[in-house]
């Protein structure tokens, strides 16, 4: 029989995804099969401190805010902020994985965006007769998951047999542990240090 499991977290959000019964090697929920996260706008991480951030936490910080990629952002008409994207996935048979975009700027039409996520994974059968955790991926592929923008929408649709074939062993319970789930620019030129649209949340 094939179990299996999915554990998805966001940036900001985590939840999990699974489609088996109780493992006699691990600690899980009794129910965890769905994943929703909104996609925000992905940005260069801060390496080299200029200012501080606001709240109590006050973390150095770096001035300004640099996008992934300038190229493809979400568009803001005047004031007002049209773009809004969201990452699903639910398990049964098989996990399914869906990521759509709209209200993206005139600047992506024609662009190729491809789900990426950052992914460790977890077995209970390996070549040591026991548990194992692989090596982290980080911005690993979804198969062929790629949309082109049109009309300023992008929408993906896949399952994990299908853009990673293979990661589902049949008989051995697998765990994703998946941190950042995003979209990434994969033409147009220009270079791109991460996914233009990320998992994560945006507070007023």
């Amino acid at each position: 029989m094939l179990r299996r499991i999915l554990i998805v977290g966001g940036a900001c959000l985590g939840a999990a995804l699974m489609v088996s019964p109780a493992l006699g090697q691990r600690s899980i929920p009794k129910k965890a099969n769905k994943y929703q996260a909104t996609l925000v706008q992905g940005v260069v991480s801060c390496t080299a401190a200029n200012t501080t951030a606001p709240g109590v936490l006050a973390t150095p910080a770096c001035d300004p805010v640099v996008p992934n990629d300038d190229t493809c952002v979400y568009l803001i008409d005047g004031d007002k902020f049209k773009g809004g994207g969201q990452a699903k996935s639910k398990a049964k048979d098989d996990v399914a994985v869906q990521v759509k975009l709209k209200g993206l700027d005139p600047a992506c039409e024609g662009l190729t965006l491809c789900a990426v996520a950052d992914v460790e994974a977890s077995y209970d059968t390996c070549a040591s007769s026991g548990t194992c955790t692989g090596e982290r991926n980080e911005q690993l592929p979804l198969g062929v998951a790629c949309c082109v923008v049109e009309k300023g929408k992008c929408q993906v649709k896949t399952t994990i047999n299908a853009a990673l074939p293979g990661a589902l062993v049949n008989g051995v319970n697998t765990e994703f542990m998946v941190g950042r789930v995003g979209m990434l620019r994969t033409t147009g030129g220009g270079t791109i240090s991460g996914p233009a649209f990320i998992s994560g949340l945006l507070l007023p």
